[in-house]
């Protein structure tokens, strides 16, 4: 039931920015900063942008309701294909889940009785290797086309 009202009201907020021609104007601003963008700081970019969307909005579904609409023709702007903007979503996506405190983790935490600072320690190196793995990724998806 949750993920349903989650999606609806995305769903209710993309109405809005689409009929009151938001979205319009938010693409017009965002494609004159980046037309003069590189392809591969761009797709860097988005997945930085992504993971601190990810950490606001905890629903996958619901951050994609709400942000690919803008950011692939984001993308094509700049000449990246809206398979590498997906890669972006679901890097960052998956990125945050490891230390969003609004998702499942604390739970998960509590059944096994590990504190959440030392998660966080823990899963610090882990995270940063994963991000410049990631990032590596979508720059070799970009290249590569």
């Amino acid at each position: 039931m949750s993920v349903a009202l989650v999606l609806g009201v995305a769903r209710a907020v993309n109405i809005l920015l689409e009929n009151g021609y938001i979205s319009d104007t938010i693409l017009n601003y965002f494609s004159g900063v980046v037309t003069g963008m590189s392809p591969m700081s761009f797709i860097l970019v988005m997945l930085v942008v992504y993971i601190i969307l990810g950490f606001f909005i905890n629903s996958s579904s619901g951050l994609a309701v709400l942000s690919i609409l803008i950011m692939a023709p984001l993308g094509d702007a700049v000449g990246i294909s809206k398979a590498a903007i997906i890669a972006a979503y679901n890097y960052g996506q998956g990125l945050i889940s490891y230390i969003n405190p609004t998702g499942l983790i604390l739970a998960s935490l509590a059944m096994v009785g590990v504190p959440f600072s030392r998660w966080l320690k823990f899963i610090n190196p882990l995270l940063v290797a994963t991000i410049v793995l990631n990032g590596l990724l979508l720059v070799a998806q970009v290249v590569i086309g």
